[in-house]
């Protein structure tokens, strides 16, 4: 006879299903509530845990199922011989399916009528323990955490007297997918309970905490040094991180500087000094610059520093200072200098929240190098354009889709994102570059559907584009590309942010 083991919070469902596997020849182990509540629709067989385990439920309900008999009975892969053997040396049995569904540990957190102490006794321990196991063990365990999912398991089990492969992957998926976000949100509860908080989130009637992804190695805020200010805010984070992440795009051979403000970059630039590659940076867009992040990729020297403090600015982000300017930036005692000495880049996931859950991808950490350039037009850029191509490409992916900077001698000096459309932004791109689009170059995060960005490009003096490509009307552009006299090159590779 296959074992079910069945222990919810929320019984939505839960009789039916249970009732139908024992129609299937499933004994129903059981808890607390979820016992009393099947022992009274009549669903039989039907035992208690303390019955399978022989071990009583304690510490009140703290030690219910982490025992020996209940894990062997999980993570036992039936076709190891050694796992078998272990079961029966030790008088376990095999458990086939678990039910769960965690404390639910969002109500008490978001109930201020609890204290601290009642709402850490909320904190599920044996439920994810045992789910987690059972994914684990995903090819010999079924596991259901969703009531939606009973009906679908139940008509498998019918139909072919077990569940589909596929299923039990969705199901296990599922799972990692609860545990994620169940200790995340312990993660942000305990976070604040220890004083921990963020002042506030993106906007003052937001809560917010910063908890630290101990996966991620490198250069990375949580980590850094405080040197100089106050604490950072929850924009402070998102702007810093973007503003380092566009950092650490540039070889620190290559002084590199930018300021970040409204997850944008004002501006960015390459130099031959941390010093000129500074100004060529706030020289984009000054105005827009009051009030923002700096990242740099090399020592902040104290001509630098003067400059950063000759206008307010919220952070500074660099590998190292000299000593004259930190004696500088400390000047500002609000203005909040960060020291990050482990200046490597390091792969990892971008996650977004979304209604509903969290999407995760690969960070965009593609460096375009100018060998896998392809040229499209008949004229050939210059070694200076082909160079901005590249340190543009960057910058570009930076910047909010539909996405366009201009770029001259190193230095974005105009940039159009967050656009629904290319024109658009090409449009908002060339007229802040204003007089300096002429002889510069355009780099666009994804291809062009229709010429008219080469036309404007072309009417605003620029001598060169790189772009993506891929598109089924790339010919038009490298025609007029062609017709104005434009060196074009593509990446073969979009760089969209969302």
């Amino acid at each position: 006879m296959k074992t079910a083991l069945i222990s919810v919070s929320d019984k939505t469902g839960i009789v039916p299903f249970a009732q139908g596997l024992t129609q299937h020849g499933y004994q129903i182990v059981s808890t607390g509530g979820t016992y009393r509540k099947l022992a009274e629709a009549g669903v039989s067989p039907l035992v208690t845990v303390e019955e399978l385990t022989g071990f009583p439920e304690g510490m009140n309900g703290r030690i219910k199922t982490l025992t020996p008999q209940i894990f062997g009975g999980l993570l036992a892969n039936r076709s190891n011989a050694e796992h078998m053997g272990f079961l029966t040396e030790n008088n376990l049995s095999t458990i086939d399916m678990v039910v769960v569904n965690l404390y639910p540990f969002r109500a008490a957190y978001e109930n201020d009528e609890l204290s601290f102490l009642q709402r850490v006794e909320q904190i599920d321990i044996g439920g994810p323990s045992m789910i987690r196991a059972a994914a684990k063990n995903w090819q010999d365990v079924d596991v259901l955490v969703d009531p939606a999912d009973y009906e679908t398991v139940l008509g498998e089990i019918a139909k072919g007297g077990k569940t589909a492969t596929e299923t039990k992957k969705k199901l296990a998926a599922k799972v990692f997918a609860m545990t994620a976000h169940y200790d995340l949100l312990i993660a942000k509860f305990w976070a604040e309970e220890s004083g921990q908080a963020l002042r506030y989130g993106e906007n003052p009637h937001q809560t917010a905490v910063a908890i630290e992804n101990p996966f991620e190695t490198g250069a990375n805020l949580l980590s850094a040094e405080f040197l100089n200010g106050k604490a950072l805010s929850y924009n402070n984070y998102a702007d810093g991180t973007a503003a380092l992440e566009l950092a650490l795009a540039y070889n620190t051979k290559t002084p590199f500087a930018t300021v970040y403000k409204h997850a944008t970059p004002c501006g960015a630039a390459v130099g031959e000094t941390i010093e000129d590659a500074f100004a060529k940076a706030l020289a984009c867009d000054p105005v827009s610059a009051f009030g923002g992040i700096i990242a740099l990729n090399q020592t902040a020297t104290k001509a630098v520093a003067e400059h950063i403090i000759s206008f307010f600015n919220e952070v500074v982000i660099a590998p190292d200072y000299t000593s004259e300017a930190l004696e500088v930036l400390r000047t500002k005692k609000n203005l909040r200098v960060m020291r990050i000495a482990d200046w490597a880049h390091t792969p990892t996931w971008a996650l977004k929240s979304i209604r509903g859950g969290t999407l995760m991808q690969d960070a965009d950490t593609h460096i375009v190098a100018e060998n896998a350039l392809t040229q499209t037009t008949k004229k050939a850029p210059t070694e200076a354009e082909k160079n901005d191509m590249v340190v543009g490409w960057n910058m570009v992916k930076a910047v909010k889709s539909n996405a366009i900077i201009v770029i001259k001698d190193g230095a974005m000096v105009g940039k159009g994102g967050g656009q629904t459309s290319r024109v658009d932004a090409m449009v908002h791109a060339l007229g802040q570059a204003g007089e300096k689009a002429k002889g510069a170059v355009v780099v666009s995060d994804a291809f062009f559907p229709f010429p008219d960005c080469v036309t404007l490009a072309a009417e605003a003096g620029i001598s060169a584009i790189v772009q993506a490509g891929g598109s089924k009307n790339d010919q038009a552009s490298i025609d007029v590309a062609d017709e104005k006299d434009i060196a074009m090159m593509t990446t073969r590779i979009r760089s969209f942010l969302h």
